[in-house]
């Protein structure tokens, strides 16, 4: 799909005013070069940039899409490999990667990196208060947001901590009410949005808490329909969407559910691949997921896309 039928796909999409958004059909799009589960992803200037997870041992890759050439390119490693991690967050248009497991050691790391695409570089920043991993990323207010769920030791913790790269430092913050390990996440209005993940009894949970950086609080909204964890998750149309994810059962879920803000409710929608510990993200007003852990226990390389048309809340 190359630019000039983008633009035209998205302009003939009709508005939806019932509050509740249109799903068009899904779309099957080129391959990953590299499969991957437990990988981050975020977008930059409408490139998909998924790095690290993991593929028979950790990786350090870094694979580009460009859903207006529809093509994959593969880009220059991370300083070290990781997977596991905490996603990432772009601040002025360059991506930080804190976090995350390696096999040698086997442990969640506290290093911060940080990708330039112009440059095609990697660099080392602050490193965080602690070991972290299996948590979640968020960019609030020019600041980056980090969810601890792993720390390398026994159990699951609920740490938060934010880093503010004017000053390269990292501050602790109010830690969430449960343990989420390896939740769906997402900013939605300037607040933190985290659901599901592995509970501090190693049970998969349906708890959504919500951060709100103005008075360092959380508070609890309504519960998942299914609880998942290790899913992929976006925000768009001003909605948490959770793509797939592993359920109680050990099942890989096939379900994208869906968190309206606004009227504190859930919805759920099918997804034509399963899929536990993909990527997913949103550019264009699109969102594209990718990669993860079929039903089968294979890991993919399928990437797919699903076009929401936009809606008045």
């Amino acid at each position: 799909m190359n630019k000039i039928a983008l633009r035209a796909l998205l302009c003939a999409l009709p508005m939806a005013v019932s509050g509740l958004p249109a799903h068009s059909a899904w779309n099957n799009l080129a391959a990953m070069p590299q499969p991957q589960q437990d990988a981050a992803v975020e977008t930059i200037d409408g490139i998909v940039y998924v790095v690290g997870g993991f593929q028979g041992s950790n990786l350090a890759t870094l694979q580009a899409y460009d859903p207006t050439q529809n093509q994959w390119t593969t880009l220059s490693d991370m300083p070290g490999p990781r997977y596991s991690g905490n996603g990432a967050g772009v601040i002025n248009s360059q991506l930080y990667v804190a976090g995350g497991w390696t096999q040698n050691p086997p442990l969640p790391n506290d290093t911060l990196f940080l990708y330039d695409p112009p440059t095609d570089t990697w660099s080392n920043l602050a490193s965080m208060p602690h070991l972290s991993a299996c948590g979640a990323s968020g960019v609030i207010d020019g600041k980056l947001y980090v969810t601890t769920a792993c720390n390398g030791y026994s159990g699951y913790t609920n740490f938060l901590d934010v880093y503010d790269p004017s000053a390269d430092a990292w501050t602790s913050l109010s830690g969430s009410a449960t343990p989420h390990s390896q939740p769906a996440a997402g900013v939605i209005n300037g607040k933190l949005y985290v659901a599901g993940g592995l509970q501090a009894d190693g049970s998969v949970g349906n708890g959504l808490e919500v951060y709100d950086p103005a008075g360092d609080h959380w508070t609890t909204r309504a519960p998942m329909p299914h609880g998942v964890t290790n899913s992929a998750s976006a925000v768009l149309s001003g909605r948490l969407y959770v793509f797939g994810g592993q359920l109680q059962s050990h099942r890989v879920s096939n379900q994208v559910q869906i968190y309206d803000p606004h009227k504190n409710t859930w919805t759920a929608i099918p997804m034509p691949t399963a899929r536990s510990g993909a990527s997913a993200t949103v550019t264009y007003g699109i969102a594209f997921v990718a990669g993860g852990v079929g039903s089968g226990g294979t890991v993919l390389t399928s990437t797919q896309d699903l076009i929401v048309t936009p809606s008045i809340p």
